[in-house]
């Protein structure tokens, strides 16, 4: 995604009309991204000159505090002094997003990662095809991924949308995948029917906060037809109402 998108997405996300300031809501929004650690976009500094990805690792109550994985690519982190505004949000699942500030620079769990003020105000943007599934262990989903000039890749869906999906894979040994490749083909299988089409690589983990050599990675669909798109909304759509029902009970 480009700079001229990411900033309209940023200026429709960050509207108004998005913000929670219920602090049950905002409490439910921080630990969902800190339960999945989704991948978060990060504008550094007033004038968001400094873009670069992290994604959220614990919540410190006593402090009051986020702890944030390091960003990437290392060299943002030069940035990030104490009182430097951030703006990070995420498309992974639901838009969402929030403002806050740098606390500290630290040593979270052996590795290098961020203190940040909790906000009390978050922006979550209700856009049905961005809406995203979990999948369960019974629903599990195995995808091949067919590049250019690479071997084929075989990982698991971890959650699926309209518009893509994110997954996980063994890291490959032969060339990298890099954040923009163009796939020749991914194929999967959904509700019992085959499917094949254009993916794009939107961005993937630095893979080493996984066990195992594992790495995740986002897939932007490039051609899916307009019904597979309505059969994954409608079963996206769902699994938000069943959420729904279990957080209210």
């Amino acid at each position: 995604m480009n700079m001229v998108n990411e900033k309209n997405l940023v200026d429709k996300l960050f509207a108004h009309a998005n913000r929670l300031t219920l602090n049950t809501a905002v409490e439910r929004m921080l630990q969902s991204l800190v339960d999945a650690q989704q991948n978060m976009q990060v504008l550094v500094g007033q004038r968001n000159t400094v873009l670069g990805h992290t994604s959220l690792l614990a919540e410190d109550d006593q402090k009051n505090s986020l702890i944030m994985d390091a960003l990437m690519p290392e060299a943002v982190n030069t940035h990030l002094h104490p009182g430097e505004d951030l703006l990070l949000w995420t498309v992974d699942a639901l838009p969402a997003g929030f403002q806050t500030t740098v606390l500290e620079q630290l040593t979270w769990q052996r590795f290098a990662a961020i203190r940040i003020q909790r906000p009390e105000v978050v922006y979550q943007w209700q856009r049905r095809a961005n809406l995203r599934a979990v999948l369960d262990v019974s629903d599990k989903m195995t995808v091949v991924l067919r590049r250019f000039g690479a071997r084929a890749l075989e990982g698991e869906c971890v959650n699926i949308g309209a518009g893509g999906m994110r997954m996980r894979i063994t890291i490959p040994h032969d060339y990298p995948l890099a954040a923009g490749e163009l796939l020749a083909q991914i194929q999967f299988r959904f509700q019992n029917h085959p499917y094949s089409l254009a993916a794009k690589v939107c961005y993937l983990s630095g893979g080493r906060r996984l066990q195992g050599g594992m790495q995740e990675l986002g897939l932007r669909f490039m051609d899916v037809s307009s019904a597979l798109e309505d059969k994954i909304m409608q079963f996206a759509l769902r699994y938000d109402r069943e959420c729904l029902r279990r957080a209210s009970r």
